[in-house]
């Protein structure tokens, strides 16, 4: 009798066990967790934190990327790629830090690097390290930034989910913990409250700084981002204005 009954306990042994190992594979990548580390030159510590959807007001916002020429007559000349978009995302914490990322999709790839003036930083927490990067890589899977290829302006993106593999610098000003804070600026000296070109950093609240200013040491970062927003839903392409 056994011997008729065992398979059948084993088999439901066996789906147990898958759904067992689906529930954990969802719940290791949490929809909207940052789960990050950041080691290098006696610097160790996690950026591990859950996203203030309530401040979040989408996972980032996706342009179409467009490189641009002038002539001698002055008239500038675009050339878009519908396959190329520019992703800035703004995730803040619901323990007061937040992170900031920029970097190139590309529709027809699984991977890219951050940009290079602006790229990636983290900071806002009390007696956290602040954290800023512009070198490296980022993938993004099959799925991971939802972009509607057929719009040709500026879309909210549902959701985001990239991982990072990054080098950077953890600031600190002599033995203290700089935290940054983002700002913009037009002459790359003197902050203003009002949307400029270029996007840096402050410590007083006056004088801006962007990445190639800070000094600490050289740190590795490396992690994923998961991001869902409540607010904007699947597919949406709603236009919204992006900073470059």
């Amino acid at each position: 009798m056994n011997l008729f009954i065992r398979p059948n306990l084993q088999g439901h042994q066996a789906l147990f066990l898958f759904f067992l190992f689906c529930f954990l594979s969802c719940e290791n990548r949490d929809a909207d967790k940052v789960s990050l580390t950041v080691f290098g030159d006696g610097v160790a510590f996690n950026i591990d934190g859950e996203l203030d959807m309530d401040k979040t007001a989408s996972c980032g916002t996706a342009s179409p990327y467009s490189s641009s020429s002038t002539s001698t007559t002055t008239t500038t000349t675009s050339t878009s790629t519908t396959n190329l978009y520019t992703v800035i995302t703004r995730l803040y914490f619901k323990t007061g830090e937040y992170l900031y990322l920029k970097f190139l999709y590309d529709a027809t790839q699984n991977q890219g690097f951050i940009d290079s003036t602006q790229g990636f930083s983290y900071s806002g927490g009390i007696g956290t390290s602040a954290v800023v990067s512009n070198y490296g890589k980022i993938y993004w899977g099959g799925s991971g930034v939802p972009v509607d290829t057929s719009v040709s302006s500026s879309q909210a993106l549902s959701y985001l989910t990239v991982d990072l593999d990054l080098v950077g610098t953890a600031v600190s000003s002599g033995s203290v913990g700089l935290s940054l804070t983002q700002c913009y600026t037009i002459d790359n000296i003197n902050c203003t409250s009002a949307t400029s070109t270029s996007m840096c950093y402050t410590q007083d609240g006056a004088t801006c700084y962007n990445t190639q200013n800070v000094s600490g040491p050289s740190v590795s970062i490396k992690g994923e981002v998961n991001c869902t927003s409540s607010t904007i839903s699947s597919g949406s392409s709603s236009s919204t204005s992006t900073t470059q």
